[in-house]
């Protein structure tokens, strides 16, 4: 079994990004998953995210700007892969989609 990858930010930098965010976003981000897209023949990056009720926000004409907000902030980050950023904690983890068990053959 896969385990995902995290990078975590440094304290300054996570304060910075979640008041950036806020900014973007016009209120309190959570959470913000971040997925890649192939889009009109080059490649784009997909943002959702969560306020802090879990209600997802919605991104019209910003999504590109909080993706590009969170993409800086960790650059070393394998952005060909969807990433989840926990807001509140600075937390970047590789999103990892695992099977149920009953398709690994580890149902019972």
């Amino acid at each position: 079994m896969s385990t995902a990858t995290q990078h975590r930010a440094s304290t300054t930098s996570r304060e910075r990004v979640r008041r950036d965010l806020a900014v973007i976003a016009g209120r309190e981000l959570t959470e913000v998953r971040i997925t890649p897209a192939l889009y009109g023949g080059g490649l784009s990056f997909c943002a959702m995210a969560l306020d802090g009720q879990h209600r997802e926000v919605p991104l019209p004409r910003i999504q590109h700007a909080v993706a590009d907000r969170v993409r800086r902030a960790f650059p070393r980050a394998d952005w060909s892969r969807a990433q989840d950023y926990d807001v509140t904690s600075g937390v970047l983890t590789e999103h990892v989609t695992r099977l149920p068990a009953c398709l690994t053959g580890d149902a019972r």
